[in-house]
């Protein structure tokens, strides 16, 4: 079992977690997790195999998406060791894993660079920063500016009460997403990093309807749309999912555009990738 444990430990550093607890528990522990923390630091000891119906899950705390070179070794890992030996391996499944892939070196510089850079917000601190929305928008100001900010000159930016925005600032203190400087101005340890919310815990949907409600509202209020355009498609499921990987890898090359302190014309963007199916043809 030592080539899963090792694409699994491999993996986890890969995406932003340095120790097994820290993608055990910031990913919500128990709550999310099928299995206890003791029982996944045996699987990355090499003691046990998951059960199949776990790989999902670990692949989506993970964030490894399906077309991705990593999310195909970590399977075949995983088959290999299952199989017990490499003659096993290769001659029930062998032939059908054979395909060539590139390496795409831009995406692979840029997702390391995220790594290098990211975060990973925990359960309890997305549930506090979506509370609601003077909280979630002083959140989103102190980790796009370098820079410090009180209540009063974050009202001024997004028109929310200076009341409100106090008590948002407070929140992200007590959940270590900001800290209070000179003459009660706050500023994030999280200004200029890759932040990552979670991908999954009970009633997670919940958040992100509060989030996208906040977000629309704050657009139609003092922002504007900057670009919109769709296609309409009829195609295969599995093809539309390959799209939407490399429209999520122009995503992330958008935030090399990033900056962290005022400049001409300067703003809060909001970039999405959107995907609906309308029904079965």
């Amino acid at each position: 079992m030592a080539l899963f444990s090792k694409s699994l430990e491999r993996l986890r550093l890969e995406s932003g977690f340095t120790t097994p607890y820290a993608f055990y528990h910031r990913n919500g522990g128990r709550h999310v997790f099928p299995f206890t923390f003791a029982y996944y630091l045996k699987l990355e000891r090499g003691q046990h195999l998951p059960r199949p119906e776990w790989l999902p899950i670990l692949l989506s705390l993970l964030r490894i998406p399906p077309s991705d070179e990593l999310y195909r070794r970590f399977i075949t890992d995983y088959l290999r060791d299952h199989f017990g030996t490499e003659a096993n391996f290769q001659s029930l499944l062998g032939p059908l894993l054979i395909s060539k892939h590139e390496k795409k070196y831009g995406q692979q510089a840029t997702k390391r660079l995220l790594t290098e850079q990211s975060y990973h917000i925990t359960p309890k601190q997305f549930q506090a920063i979506v509370s609601d929305a003077p909280t979630y928008w002083a959140f989103e100001c102190l980790v796009n500016d370098r820079g410090s900010f009180d209540a009063a000159e974050l009202s001024q930016v997004t028109g929310l009460p200076k009341s409100s925005l106090e008590a948002g600032l407070k929140k992200l203190v007590a959940q270590k997403l900001a800290r209070r400087v000179t003459k009660g101005k706050y500023k994030s340890p999280l200004a200029g990093k890759y932040y990552v919310f979670p991908k999954d815990f009970p009633d997670i949907e919940h958040y992100y309807v509060k989030l996208r409600r906040y977000q629309s509202e704050m657009v139609a209020r003092s922002g504007a749309v900057v670009h919109q355009s769709g296609v309409m498609i009829r195609a295969e499921e599995g093809a539309v999912r390959r799209s939407i990987t490399a429209m999520r890898d122009a995503l992330e090359a958008a935030t090399a555009y990033s900056v962290y302190e005022k400049a001409e014309g300067s703003g809060i963007f909001i970039l999405q990738i959107r995907t609906r199916k309308a029904f079965d043809f």
